[in-house]
């Protein structure tokens, strides 16, 4: 774990020298991940599946919050995406995994998230598109 835990500071300590933005994958880790990430402007929780109360302290420090295809069937994952502010949003698909279709997943499934979303936060569709699609531009600079 030592050196796992290292090569995890070396990687914050890059995107942080780069002015990148941090993608962490924290599956079961959201709070130890947290801790070591307090100093690091932007970061991503890639695939997000943990708590409500952890996911609202990530967004409170100001962090963002992607959700995989996993909305659009996933009871846990509609909570996570009910409560999460728009301006911490982000929408994945976590090719080839996670496929709201049969088989494997592809890029252009997000479409699929999109309608599931916006019905859970009570918006429109174009609203969570645009929020979403803004936030990515915003966070990777592009």
């Amino acid at each position: 774990m030592r050196g796992k835990q290292h090569l995890s500071k070396k990687v914050i300590e890059l995107a942080k020298e780069l002015s990148k933005p941090l993608v962490v994958h924290a599956r079961m880790a959201e709070t130890e991940v947290l801790k070591l990430v307090r100093d690091v402007d932007t970061v991503i929780y890639h695939c997000y599946s943990g708590s409500v109360e952890t996911m609202r302290e990530i967004v409170d420090t100001g962090y963002h919050i992607s959700l995989a295809t996993l909305v659009c069937f996933s009871e846990h994952h509609q909570t996570l995406a009910a409560e999460v502010p728009p301006e911490n949003l982000l929408l994945e698909t976590d090719s080839p995994f996670l496929s709201p279709r049969k088989g494997r997943n592809e890029p252009a499934f997000i479409v699929d998230s999109i309608p599931v979303v916006a019905k859970l936060k009570e918006m429109e569709t174009a609203e969570i598109a645009k929020f979403a699609t803004e936030n990515a531009r915003r966070v990777f600079k592009i």
